[in-house]
């Protein structure tokens, strides 16, 4: 066979296969093999003559040597060329014709670096987050709330904390629309906005009032919008306000516990077991930032732009709408994500404890999906998960999940 390997840019790698006639014949007797069983009209069933199946079946027996042909090539490639592809290979063409085989393919590889030191690593012990007893205060009124009644606003109701309203609105800057902050209809529970200066101006209002007020994007925001003013045009078309339950047995019965008493216990054990997680998560975020900033390499701009889109998608942002400025910060950020995620993949491939298999990984995800109480079957949301191919990243992520998981059990946390 030959191979000859082109690099159309960093970590993107063009591939011309040519196969060897033994190479072929091998394959197309495997592939023979398996239709050799199949049923051909005028023969019994595995009874009928090679040069029958060959005739009957030559469309079919064709294209499978050619799919059987190109994952070899891929496979050869990648074995004696010592590659570290970076997922599936891209086919732009295959041939097969007088007895030979050729085809070409586009793939990507995981840029080469040295790995730094992963083990014992010191971590600042985070600071201290909420605290279990405020936590499981909040959420049992949370739990008031969310099982309340609502009740509709009448003429005389005013917006407060905790009410959903709904509202249209339509943002601009220097006196420019913006896109993104447009809504007609939109359901908004006053008090849990990412940004309090926009639920403050809303206190007060009434149906079918209309506001203009203006508030100051926090410097997080998009690099465009960043501590600059936006000014809102709000109407408040109607609302409902929630009248909490009683703390009693009753708002317990609708959790499934016995008595307020035995609610009480459950939600002060929840809080202690999210304390803990939350400290965790801090530590492995840590660990994180670590990792990123100990190991020095490029990631491939093609990388660094299809996670970009991807970070941008799952904001719920339109990316081909974004101004340079937008897009440069998604680019930065997800070039840290691919960063990390580069750096756990050669841990995984160093440390047999920091692997997990992929029937490993599927049976977490389902178990997760289990607990997760959705109306569809467990089935119903794999497919959609599978179809969406959001199911492959979220293996990809428990996996990394794990990796962190190792580093973090051997290192050191320092006060």
């Amino acid at each position: 066979m030959q191979i000859h390997v082109t690099e159309i840019e960093p970590c993107k790698l063009k591939i011309q296969y040519h196969a060897d006639p033994e190479q072929l014949l091998a394959k197309k007797n495997e592939v023979l093999n398996v239709f050799k069983k199949a049923p051909v009209p005028g023969f019994r069933k595995g009874k009928a003559s090679l040069d029958a199946i060959k005739l009957h079946y030559r469309t079919q027996i064709e294209d499978s040597l050619k799919r059987a042909m190109a994952e070899e090539a891929y496979h050869s490639t990648i074995f004696e060329k010592n590659l570290r592809p970076h997922g599936t290979p891209n086919f732009t063409s295959a041939f097969l014709m007088d007895g030979k085989f050729s085809c070409e393919f586009q793939l990507h590889t995981k840029p080469d670096f040295e790995l730094s030191n992963y083990k014992n690593l010191e971590i600042p012990k985070p600071a201290s987050t909420e605290d279990a007893t405020a936590l499981s205060e909040r959420m049992v009124q949370d739990l008031r709330m969310k099982f309340g009644e609502a009740v509709p606003y009448t003429d005389n109701d005013f917006v407060q904390i905790g009410d959903n309203i709904i509202v249209n609105y339509e943002g601009s800057m220097d006196g420019q629309r913006i896109e993104n902050l447009v809504a007609e209809g939109e359901m908004v529970t006053v008090g849990s906005n990412s940004l309090p200066d926009f639920d403050n101006n809303l206190l007060g209002m009434k149906q079918n009032e209309t506001r203009e007020f203006s508030i100051k994007v926090p410097d997080n925001g998009l690099p465009s919008m960043a501590g600059k003013t936006v000014q809102f045009k709000l109407t408040v078309i109607t609302g409902s306000k929630t009248i909490p339950c009683a703390l009693d047995d009753n708002l317990a019965s609708k959790l499934g516990k016995a008595s307020f008493s035995e609610l009480k216990d459950y939600v002060n054990e929840l809080s202690q077991v999210q304390v803990v997680n939350k400290f965790k998560l801090a530590l492995t975020e840590a660990v994180a930032k670590r990792l990123v900033q100990d190991n020095h390499f490029n990631v491939p701009q093609w990388m660094a732009l299809s996670e970009a889109r991807y970070v941008a998608h799952t904001a719920k942002v339109n990316w081909d709408t974004l101004n340079d400025v937008d897009r440069t910060r998604y680019v930065e950020i997800a070039t840290g994500n691919v960063k990390l995620s580069l750096i756990l993949d050669k841990i995984r491939e160093s440390e047999p404890d920091a692997q997990l298999t992929d029937q490993e990984v599927f049976d977490i995800i389902k178990r997760n999906l289990m607990n997760s109480k959705s109306g569809s079957s467990l089935e119903e949301l794999l497919s959609q998960m599978n179809n969406s191919g959001y199911l492959q990243v979220l293996m990809s992520r428990v996996k990394d999940e794990h990796v962190l998981d190792y580093v973090l059990k051997n290192a050191r946390v320092v006060e």
